[in-house]
Protein backbone atom coordinates (compact mmCIF):
# COMPACT_ATOMS: atom_id res chain seq x y z
CA UNK A 1 0.00 0.00 0.00
CA UNK A 2 1.43 3.32 -0.96
CA UNK A 3 2.12 5.93 1.67
CA UNK A 4 -0.30 8.38 0.01
CA UNK A 5 -3.14 5.86 -0.08
CA UNK A 6 -2.50 4.88 3.53
CA UNK A 7 -2.54 8.53 4.57
CA UNK A 8 -5.81 9.19 2.70
CA UNK A 9 -7.51 6.13 4.19
CA UNK A 10 -6.31 6.94 7.68
CA UNK A 11 -7.41 10.56 7.31
CA UNK A 12 -10.90 9.55 6.11
CA UNK A 13 -11.36 7.03 8.91
CA UNK A 14 -10.02 9.47 11.49
CA UNK A 15 -12.43 12.15 10.23
CA UNK A 16 -15.39 9.81 10.66
CA UNK A 17 -14.16 8.81 14.11
CA UNK A 18 -13.70 12.42 15.20
CA UNK A 19 -17.18 13.34 13.97
CA UNK A 20 -18.69 10.36 15.82
CA UNK A 21 -16.72 11.28 18.95
CA UNK A 22 -18.13 14.81 18.90
CA UNK A 23 -21.65 13.46 18.43
CA UNK A 24 -21.17 11.00 21.30
CA UNK A 25 -19.93 13.73 23.62
CA UNK A 26 -22.87 15.98 22.73
CA UNK A 27 -25.30 13.10 23.27
CA UNK A 28 -23.63 12.31 26.58
CA UNK A 29 -24.18 15.89 27.77
CA UNK A 30 -27.85 15.75 26.73
CA UNK A 31 -28.26 12.39 28.44
CA UNK A 32 -26.75 13.76 31.67
CA UNK A 33 -29.26 16.62 31.62
CA UNK A 34 -32.15 14.21 31.02
CA UNK A 35 -30.96 11.94 33.82
CA UNK A 36 -30.70 14.86 36.24
CA UNK A 37 -34.23 15.92 35.30
CA UNK A 38 -35.43 12.35 35.86
CA UNK A 39 -33.66 12.22 39.23
CA UNK A 40 -35.34 15.47 40.32
CA UNK A 41 -38.72 14.17 39.21
CA UNK A 42 -38.26 10.88 41.06
CA UNK A 43 -36.98 12.49 44.27
CA UNK A 44 -39.92 14.88 44.37
CA UNK A 45 -42.27 11.91 44.10
CA UNK A 46 -43.64 13.45 40.96
CA UNK A 47 -44.25 11.00 38.16
CA UNK A 48 -41.80 11.52 35.31
CA UNK A 49 -43.00 12.49 31.88
CA UNK A 50 -43.14 9.60 29.38
CA UNK A 51 -41.36 11.77 26.80
CA UNK A 52 -38.44 12.19 29.19
CA UNK A 53 -38.13 8.42 29.59
CA UNK A 54 -38.21 8.02 25.81
CA UNK A 55 -35.52 10.72 25.44
CA UNK A 56 -33.29 8.87 27.91
CA UNK A 57 -33.73 5.54 26.15
CA UNK A 58 -33.17 7.11 22.73
CA UNK A 59 -30.15 9.07 23.99
CA UNK A 60 -28.58 5.94 25.45
CA UNK A 61 -29.04 4.13 22.15
CA UNK A 62 -27.51 7.02 20.19
CA UNK A 63 -24.62 7.15 22.63
CA UNK A 64 -24.03 3.42 22.12
CA UNK A 65 -24.19 3.81 18.33
CA UNK A 66 -21.78 6.74 18.09
CA UNK A 67 -19.36 5.37 20.69
CA UNK A 68 -19.21 2.05 18.83
CA UNK A 69 -18.35 3.97 15.64
CA UNK A 70 -15.49 5.66 17.49
CA UNK A 71 -14.15 2.31 18.68
CA UNK A 72 -14.52 0.78 15.23
CA UNK A 73 -12.66 3.64 13.53
CA UNK A 74 -9.80 3.21 15.99
CA UNK A 75 -9.67 -0.49 15.10
CA UNK A 76 -9.77 0.32 11.38
CA UNK A 77 -6.86 2.74 11.75
CA UNK A 78 -4.80 0.02 13.43
CA UNK A 79 -5.73 -2.43 10.66
CA UNK A 80 -4.72 0.05 7.95
CA UNK A 81 -1.34 0.62 9.58
CA UNK A 82 -0.84 -3.14 10.01
CA UNK A 83 -1.78 -3.84 6.40
CA UNK A 84 0.61 -1.13 5.25
CA UNK A 85 3.48 -2.66 7.22
CA UNK A 86 2.66 -6.14 5.87
CA UNK A 87 2.58 -4.74 2.36
CA UNK A 88 6.00 -3.14 2.82
CA UNK A 89 7.44 -6.42 4.09
CA UNK A 90 5.93 -8.37 1.19
CA UNK A 91 7.22 -5.86 -1.35
CA UNK A 92 10.68 -6.01 0.20
CA UNK A 93 10.76 -9.81 0.12
CA UNK A 94 9.66 -9.93 -3.50
CA UNK A 95 12.08 -7.20 -4.55
CA UNK A 96 15.01 -9.12 -3.06
CA UNK A 97 14.00 -12.38 -4.74
CA UNK A 98 12.49 -14.23 -1.79
CA UNK A 99 9.76 -16.67 -2.73
CA UNK A 100 7.05 -18.48 -0.85
CA UNK A 101 7.35 -22.19 -1.48
CA UNK A 102 4.83 -24.91 -0.81
CA UNK A 103 7.38 -27.69 -0.41
CA UNK A 104 9.35 -27.07 1.75
CA UNK A 105 6.73 -24.70 3.04
CA UNK A 106 7.66 -21.14 3.93
CA UNK A 107 9.58 -18.09 2.77
CA UNK A 108 12.89 -18.94 1.14
CA UNK A 109 15.67 -16.97 -0.47
CA UNK A 110 18.38 -18.19 -2.79
CA UNK A 111 21.78 -16.73 -2.08
CA UNK A 112 24.13 -15.68 -4.87
CA UNK A 113 26.02 -18.91 -4.19
CA UNK A 114 22.84 -20.86 -5.01
CA UNK A 115 22.01 -22.10 -1.54
CA UNK A 116 18.37 -22.07 -0.47
CA UNK A 117 17.90 -20.31 2.87
CA UNK A 118 14.73 -20.70 4.95
CA UNK A 119 13.54 -17.34 6.24
CA UNK A 120 10.27 -18.03 8.06
CA UNK A 121 6.95 -19.88 7.85
CA UNK A 122 4.49 -18.71 5.19
CA UNK A 123 2.35 -16.86 7.71
CA UNK A 124 5.27 -14.85 9.13
CA UNK A 125 5.97 -12.28 6.42
CA UNK A 126 7.36 -9.73 8.89
CA UNK A 127 9.74 -12.27 10.42
CA UNK A 128 10.91 -13.34 6.95
CA UNK A 129 11.56 -9.73 5.90
CA UNK A 130 13.49 -9.06 9.11
CA UNK A 131 15.64 -12.15 8.67
CA UNK A 132 16.37 -11.29 5.03
CA UNK A 133 17.33 -7.72 5.98
CA UNK A 134 19.71 -9.08 8.59
CA UNK A 135 21.26 -11.44 6.05
CA UNK A 136 21.67 -8.80 3.38
CA UNK A 137 23.06 -6.11 5.67
CA UNK A 138 25.80 -8.28 7.13
CA UNK A 139 29.18 -6.77 6.68
CA UNK A 140 31.39 -8.88 4.50
CA UNK A 141 34.29 -10.60 6.17
CA UNK A 142 37.53 -8.72 5.74
CA UNK A 143 39.76 -10.52 3.32
CA UNK A 144 42.94 -11.84 4.78
CA UNK A 145 45.68 -9.37 4.15
CA UNK A 146 48.18 -10.69 1.69
CA UNK A 147 51.59 -10.16 3.14
CA UNK A 148 54.38 -9.39 0.79
CA UNK A 149 57.80 -10.57 1.71
CA UNK A 150 59.78 -7.71 3.10
CA UNK A 151 62.60 -6.60 0.95
CA UNK A 152 66.00 -6.70 2.50
CA UNK A 153 67.66 -3.36 2.52
CA UNK A 154 70.56 -3.35 0.20
CA UNK A 155 73.78 -2.51 1.77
Amino acid sequence: MSKVLQHQLTKAVKGQGDMAREMALAELKDLKKDLLTLEKALTSKKSPDQALLMDIAHGAFELFRTASIVLETDTLQDLIIGASEASKDLTYLESKGAIQLTSPEGWHWFSPKGEMIFLAPSTETKQAATKLRQRLTRKPRPKAAITKPKEQPQA
